[in-house]
């Protein structure tokens, strides 16, 4: 049952015998409500050192980093696992000094909406440059990634269109449908057979199918091969967000659908250039006919500025140099096969992972928060997740592997995990 002021008013707010979710759900008569009893929540967690979101970092994304520590009120230096810089570009000199250059040029930002004199010759460029990577007919550069999948999702789907999801898709999917007022459906992760069920009780509806080339939390892929036939049998539309997959999978680097040889196969795929680009950003890429129309229908393009030239102008420089030299890539996959050979052998749970993303499970809220206190204190910076990014029983540590991170570094990150997990049981 939801929490109402009845079970909150008068009582101190312990943090422990709560969750986020309880206040996701809160109801109350003041559309404020929530937000006063979320306030004790927070202070009480500050006060007991779980609080370690959203503290400042006085750093770049490199593999250590300086962070302003809330609890100790000084800055300290971290090992860094939390970072989506997998390939380290968003520190590549050739990338900085093209940033420079180009800031001389074009100024801080484009400071209009695309469709006006937001569109810069730089995304010109860069749209072309995708389309090319993607292996498809055009691109769409949209300000976040999370703004793509709101708006070609929004602007495509119409009430009494179906959005089949993946259960662990992104919540920016979820969002974009949830704008357009289609209907979603769920199939269980990864299972084409529940995938079929679902598909065949859409009948003759118009159906859009949304899955992640790598999913976000748990680092595995999606099982293409055999969701593909699926909607083609029965007529669906596929849309693939490779966020963590691009510059990573394929041959070319174009993602999972690439690494599966399916990228024809695929209707609209999505990517962000806040992963392995190093940058900010997101694009859509298909059929000239289906971009062009959802350049202008998808809402979070139309009435958001345009990218800023010179960040366009670096992602341009990232895809230069990858496709001169992919030896950043082949050093991510070499860590990343040493970070999960050292994490098994050392007895800790990450999920089905095939990536560079590689969840650590640790169960219940308060487990985490505890465990993710004594990684801090001891130096090690991690994804922390928890709800609503995962579900209430199954929160965990996210770890990013880098192309940069030597083998002490993740000696040393193996070493803090056995660590507290030996002194934080279930």
């Amino acid at each position: 049952m939801p929490l109402n002021k009845k079970d909150l008013k008068g009582q101190r707010i312990d943090c422990n015998d709560f969750s986020m979710a309880d206040f996701a759900d809160y109801r109350g008569e003041d559309l404020f409500e929530a937000a006063d009893y979320f306030w004790e929540y927070v202070a009480d967690a500050v006060k007991k050192k779980y609080m370690i979101y959203i503290q400042p970092m006085m750093s770049g994304p490199r593999t250590e980093l300086k962070v302003y520590d809330r609890n100790t009120r000084s800055v300290r230096k971290f090992l860094n696992f939390c970072s989506y810089n997998y390939l380290g570009y968003s520190f590549h000199p050739e990338v900085i000094q093209t940033v420079k250059e180009t800031l001389d040029e074009f100024g801080t930002g484009a400071v209009s909406a695309p469709l006006l004199s937001g569109y810069s010759e730089p995304i010109s460029r860069l749209e072309q440059e995708l389309s090319r990577l993607k292996g498809m007919d055009s691109s769409v550069v949209f300000p976040t990634g999370y703004s793509t999948n709101v708006g070609i999702l929004s602007g495509l789907l119409k009430p009494g269109d179906v959005a089949v999801l993946d259960i662990l898709s992104h919540a920016s999917i979820y969002d974009g449908v949830r704008l357009s007022g289609a209907d979603i459906k769920v199939f269980a992760h990864n299972n084409p057979s529940h995938l079929e069920r679902v598909l065949r009780k859409a009948g003759k509806k118009r159906v859009m199918v949304c899955v992640e080339g790598v999913y976000s939390m748990d680092g595995d892929l999606a099982n293409l091969p055999e969701i593909i036939p699926l909607c083609q049998k029965y007529g669906a539309k596929l849309l693939v967000d490779e966020a963590h997959a691009t510059l990573v999978f394929g041959e070319n680097g174009g993602g999972v659908a690439e690494h599966f040889g399916a990228e024809n196969e695929v209707d609209i795929s999505i990517g962000t250039f806040s992963k392995s680009f190093g940058a900010i950003g997101g694009f859509a890429s298909g059929e000239e006919k289906l971009m062009t129309y959802l350049r202008m229908f998808s809402r979070s393009y139309v009435f958001s500025c345009a990218m800023a030239p010179h960040t366009a102008a670096g992602i341009l420089k990232v895809l230069e140099i990858f496709k001169k030299d992919p030896s950043e890539r082949d050093r991510l996959w070499d860590n990343t096969r040493i970070m999960h050979k050292k994490l098994k052998q050392a007895g800790f749970d990450i999920g089905n992972t095939k990536s560079q993303v590689v969840p650590i499970m640790v169960g219940s809220d308060l487990r985490l928060r505890e465990i993710s206190m004594r990684i801090q204190q001891r130096g090690l910076y991690t994804g922390v997740v928890t709800y609503p990014a995962v579900s209430k029983n199954k929160t965990r540590l996210r770890l990013s592997v880098s192309s940069k991170h030597t083998t002490d570094q993740m000696d040393e990150c193996v070493h803090i995990l056995k660590q507290v997990f030996s002194e934080v049981k279930d």
